[in-house]
């Protein structure tokens, strides 16, 4: 009569070569992640900044985009209160390892404003002269484990906002790439 059932080498060399499929598939793994993580900050702060500009609109009034310590917020201009928020995102979580790097240009600004034409004011009132509004947002993987880059252009003339690949290829007669940055980037 025969047993059933595997047998100890049966066993041991299927948890070896299970063991070979996950080594060889971590590293593809690790960077999905990493670039999902980028993915999901760039379209955060992309959906917030078009909150802004649809509110802004709406209430026929300038809105506020501010980039927080960790998310952002939409706010009344006039209103420095909780009263003047009107929307937020926590975006960054504190127990998250490893999030995405932000960067603006220009360096070190954290808000656009939005008139009630949904077009982006030059200064940002009511704040002190010379705060110039984000033109560009520039999110970069954590410690360079990700491959992609990713962008969000704000242009100043039409008040468009645009999440572009901010590593693809651009010439000044035209974008190679449709998921290219504005010119100059």
């Amino acid at each position: 009569m025969r047993q059933r059932g595997f047998t100890m080498i049966e066993a041991m060399i299927t948890i070896t070569i299970l063991g070979l499929l996950l080594l060889l598939a971590m590293p593809a793994f690790i960077e999905f992640a990493a670039n999902a993580k980028v993915r999901n900050v760039t379209e955060s702060l992309l959906n917030g900044l078009r909150q802004a500009q649809l509110e802004a609109v709406k209430r026929n009034t300038n809105v506020k985009f501010r980039m927080t310590a960790d998310g952002w917020e939409v706010r009344d201009p006039d209103d420095e209160s909780d009263k003047g928020k009107l929307h937020s995102e926590i975006v960054f979580e504190k127990s998250s390892a490893n999030p995405p790097k932000v960067s603006t240009e220009p360096v070190g600004s954290t808000e656009v404003t939005f008139s009630g034409l949904g077009r982006v004011l030059e200064k940002n009132p009511p704040s002190p002269p010379g705060t110039d509004p984000i033109a560009k947002i520039k999110v970069d993987p954590a410690d360079k484990v990700g491959t992609r880059s990713l962008g969000v252009a704000i242009s100043a003339l039409g008040g468009n906002v645009k999440m572009c690949d901010a590593d693809a290829k651009f010439t000044y007669s035209g974008s190679v790439d449709p998921l290219a940055c504005p010119y100059p980037w």
